[in-house]
């Protein structure tokens, strides 16, 4: 009974520490359990030199130690490496005590081909303490994933924006590339006005306030550390807004044809611009496409009347037909590309009848763009801004200047907010005016909006916002600039070979294929002779579509084939066919094909007055292995007539010596008049095989015996005849002999 009782005790001590590990030299693979000094609960012995290395139970997976505790003397030391043995990268060598010296919590790397941590401890001669402890766990490291966005309706133009109106359902099709499975991920939306986030792949969304959103798609895996996608998906929305000024082209949404008439118009829309010698000006969605503060360069700043320092532009921009590559700041709302370093005077006085043009005040007269011009003092505070940007990327930069909450002069409890944006390429100007408001109490409240030439001789003016006009309130409202002298653009559309079939921006065609693509094609020359090309593509579609897919090539004997044509419509018609003849009856949307019956199978489908068709030849068969022999004087060579790809052997194989390629099927080495077999097996679900012999050829005899004779001799053939004499070696004495007796 003594021993039942130890043998017990034994057992119950095994499973209550069967997940623990004391510091002893070993390995083990866990994912749980407790990783000790030697000592356990008590201290760790003197002189001690361990290794031990802890792996995890999943391929894959990472080896984490959480130490709870740590406590050892300054001379004895722990290293862990960042592998399965020491001669792994080290992460960190530990002794001591307190916070300070606790390794706290240690992982295997992302390039740990193991994830395992291999841990030594070496203690000297001297007293020791309690050690450690540390919790063991695994995880499943990150996989790479990267969010995609596969469509959206409406489609992205140009410019990779989608612009809707208000209330208006867009569709967000989102997808992610994923190193290892995408298998259960989420896909979180942000659509950027401050609504809550929205999941699922696809989803459909309205804005209901007019702005330019960026759109985030977040996609988060099954791992249970919750690894996510970390990529932007440069996606914006344009909302209720004007498009912006960029070169652009919207090919139109994927459409089908008209049934009826086989055909459809396609319509383009794009930013026409001319040459920059006129302007439209034209009120646009107060839809500001950058924030009015914060941008990079700061100008003026507690300065007022004041013009910044001269400033260059990456690209050139063209106005009133001048090519300009600089530009000022002026502290009133004003920006001039006729700069002037030693000019810092930026005048802020408007009589009531300096209307724009003018060249006669030089508030006015310095002067290109009006944001508007009215007297601002960017000196009352510290939080006002006038800034400038260069934003974007070639060939759709922009220049942004704004004013930022500057107060007006002698009215500084009303402040001043707006913006200037030119684009590059098409040399458009957009003004957004978020607060313009007028002082009465000084210089007439008086402001102007607009943009005018150098020579101060011609100028564009929104209605209602010139400086006789003055006083004037202005809150949220947005004007455009556009050249609209002879036009600088040609439009094309294109079709899926690149060949040019149209210059209208409206169109009709009547494709015959299922789907073809079409793209409209939009050329920008600008006044420096840059051309800049911008495409987008549409799809147009027939309405009913069908595809029997690739041909099949099959066993005799396999089972049936179902072909299956079934169109998402309850008022289609269907007729299959055999090598173009109708088969009686069988008008389902699905065909059984039963082996022998080989050929050309088709379907003809009609609905809403379209018909289309497809085909697939089906051909069932056995395999092939004819081939042939041709014998040669050591062997022969193969020549096959059936299926190719199979293998030769002999069938009996000889004892001869002659060998045989099982590739070719060449036999070589084979013996003079020796008949051998061959068998070709081909390869294939349909595998055939077949024998055929050879003889090798046999050997000629060149037997023959000369008698002498008094100036010579004759010969007398014994062998094969018809062949032919010669000296061997040639004598020099003249002898002759007749090569053919």
């Amino acid at each position: 009974m003594k021993k039942l009782a130890i043998i017990l005790v034994l057992l119950i001590s095994s499973v209550t520490f069967s997940q623990d590990i004391l510091m002893q030299d070993g390995t083990s693979n866990q994912c749980a359990g407790t990783f000790l000094d030697s000592g356990g609960p008590a201290n760790y012995s003197s002189n001690e030199d361990f290794t031990y290395t802890i792996c995890p139970e999943n391929t894959g997976d990472i080896l984490q130690l959480n130490f709870s505790s740590f406590s050892t003397q300054l001379t004895d030391i722990m290293t862990i490496y960042d592998g399965d043995d020491t001669t792994a990268p080290v992460l960190g060598t530990f002794s001591g005590g307190g916070a300070a010296n606790n390794p706290g919590l240690v992982e295997a790397s992302g390039t740990n081909a193991t994830g395992c941590l291999t841990i030594t401890f070496v203690s000297d001669g001297s007293v020791t303490t309690t050690g450690w402890s540390a919790a063991i766990s695994c995880f499943e490291p990150c996989q790479t994933i990267t969010a995609v966005i596969d469509s959206t309706s409406p489609a992205v133009n140009g410019a990779g924006q989608v612009e809707a109106d208000l209330n208006q359902v867009i569709t967000f099709n989102g997808n992610g590339v994923f190193s290892n499975s995408g298998a259960g991920a989420t896909y979180t939306w942000d659509f950027g006005d401050g609504s809550p986030t929205v999941t699922g792949q696809t989803i459909d969304y309205a804005y209901t306030t007019s702005g330019i959103y960026n759109v985030t798609l977040v996609i988060t895996d099954t791992n249970p550390n919750g690894c996510q996608s970390t990529n932007d998906i440069n996606l914006q929305v344009i909302a209720g807004a004007s498009s912006p000024g960029n070169p652009s082209v919207y090919a139109g949404d994927d459409t089908s044809i008209d049934c009826t008439t086989g055909c459809v118009d396609l319509t383009a829309s794009y930013l026409d611009i001319g040459l920059t010698n006129t302007y439209s000006v034209t009120p646009i969605v107060f839809v500001p496409p950058f924030s009015f503060n914060g941008l990079t360069n700061s100008v003026n700043t507690n300065i007022d009347d004041r013009w910044g320092s001269v400033e260059s532009m990456p690209f050139d921009f063209c106005f009133f037909t001048q090519t300009e590559t600089q530009f000022q700041v002026g502290s009133n709302g004003v920006i001039r590309f006729d700069v002037d370093a030693t000019d810092t005077s930026n005048g802020y006085f408007l009589g009531p009848a300096d209307d724009l043009p003018n060249n006669t005040n030089d508030t006015l007269g310095e002067a290109n763009i009006f944001t508007p011009v009215h007297d601002i003092d960017p000196s009352v505070n510290n939080t006002n801004e006038i800034r400038w940007e260069i934003i974007g990327t070639a060939p759709n930069r922009v220049l942004a200047v704004s004013f930022y909450e500057v107060p007006l002069y002698n009215c500084n409890a009303l402040e001043a907010t707006h913006m200037a944006v030119m684009y590059e390429t098409t040399n458009v100007i957009d003004v957004y005016i978020r607060d313009s408001p007028a002082c009465n109490t000084f210089n007439g409240g008086r402001a102007a909006v607009g943009i005018q030439n150098d020579a101060g001789n011609d100028a564009f003016v929104p209605p209602g916002r010139n400086v006789s006009d003055s006083p004037w309130n202005a809150n949220n409202e947005a004007w455009r600039f556009t050249p609209a002298g002879p036009s600088v653009v040609e439009f094309a559309w294109l079709d899926d070979t690149g060949a040019v079939i149209s210059t209208s921006p409206t169109f009709n065609v009547c494709p015959t294929t299922t789907t073809t693509t079409y793209t409209a094609r939009v050329t920008y020359t600008n006044c420096n002779g840059d051309i800049v090309i911008v495409t987008d593509d549409v799809v147009v579609s027939v309405p009913v579509s069908v595809d029997l897919g690739p041909d099949q090539n099959l066993c005799i004997g396999d089972p049936d084939v179902i072909l299956d044509a079934t169109v998402a419509s309850g008022t289609a018609t269907y007729q299959w066919l055999l090598d173009g003849t109708d088969i009686s009856g069988e008008t389902n949307p699905t065909l059984t094909v039963s082996s022998p019956d080989s050929g050309t199978y088709s379907v003809s489908i009609n609905d809403a007055g379209c018909t289309v068709t497809d085909d697939i030849i089906i051909t069932f068969s056995n395999g092939n292995a004819t081939f042939s022999l041709t014998p040669s004087c050591d062997g022969a060579t193969a020549n096959i007539s059936g299926d190719l790809g199979g293998t030769f052997a002999f069938n009996p194989v000889p004892t001869d010596g002659a060998v045989i390629d099982a590739g070719t099927g060449t036999i070589t080495n084979g013996v003079s008049g020796v008949s051998y077999t061959v068998e070709y097996i081909t390869g294939g679900s349909c595998s055939a095989a077949n024998t055929e012999t050879v003889t090798v050829i046999i050997t000629d005899d060149p037997s023959f015996t000369v008698t002498g004779t008094c100036d010579g001799a004759t010969a007398t053939i014994i062998g094969d005849t018809g062949g032919t004499f010669t000296f061997n070696t040639a004598p020099a004495d003249g002898a002759t002999i007749d090569s053919t007796t």
